[in-house]
C-alpha cells in the first residue's frame, strides 16, 4: 500500500493521508479482533468435537473421586514449610473438577478470599496467560 501512495499528494497535505491512514488502520484493528474472536471459538468447537470423538471411542471417563481427608481445597505446604501460593491453590482446587467453569467471584469463595477478589482475578488471568488454564469466553475459567 505505502509503494502505491501518491507521494506528491502525500507532501502537499500529509494530514489527511494521517487521517485516512490511521483510519484504514482501526478498520484493519477491528477485523483482526473479529477473526481472533471466530477463530478462538471456532478452536473451542474443535476442542469439544476432539474429547466428543475421544469419548466416542474410549468411552465416557469416571469422575475422579477425591482421596480420603482431601476435602479441604488446599494443596500440601511446600517443602520449605512455607503455606501454598495462591496461584497453587487456585489449580488445585480446579484440578478436583477439571470439567467445571469457574467464574473469579466463584473462586475467591470457594478460597475463603472474598475481600481480595481483584488479587484472585489478577492470579487466574496469569495463570491463563502462562496456559495452566484456559480463559472462556464470558470470562469463566477452566483447568487444562
Amino acid at each position: 500500500m505505502i509503494e502505491s501512495l501518491p507521494w506528491e499528494d502525500v507532501a502537499g497535505n500529509p494530514e489527511k493521508f494521517i487521517e485516512l491512514l490511521e483510519e484504514k488502520e482501526a478498520e484493519l484493528q477491528r477485523e483482526t479482533h473479529k477473526v481472533r474472536m471466530e477463530l478462538r471459538l471456532v478452536r473451542q468447537i474443535k476442542k469439544q468435537m476432539d474429547i466428543a470423538a475421544e469419548w466416542r471411542e474410549s468411552g465416557i471417563p469416571e469422575q475422579r473421586q477425591a482421596e480420603p481427608g482431601h476435602d479441604n481445597p488446599v494443596p500440601p505446604a511446600s517443602t520449605e514449610g512455607k503455606p501454598p501460593s495462591r496461584k497453587d491453590r487456585i489449580l488445585y482446587l480446579m484440578s478436583q473438577d477439571p470439567s467445571r467453569n469457574w467464574k473469579a467471584l466463584e473462586m475467591t469463595d470457594a478460597l475463603n478470599e472474598t475481600n481480595k477478589g481483584k488479587s484472585v482475578r489478577v492470579a487466574l488471568d496469569e495463570l491463563s496467560r502462562s496456559g495452566r488454564i484456559t480463559k472462556l469466553p464470558n470470562a469463566f475459567y477452566q483447568y487444562t
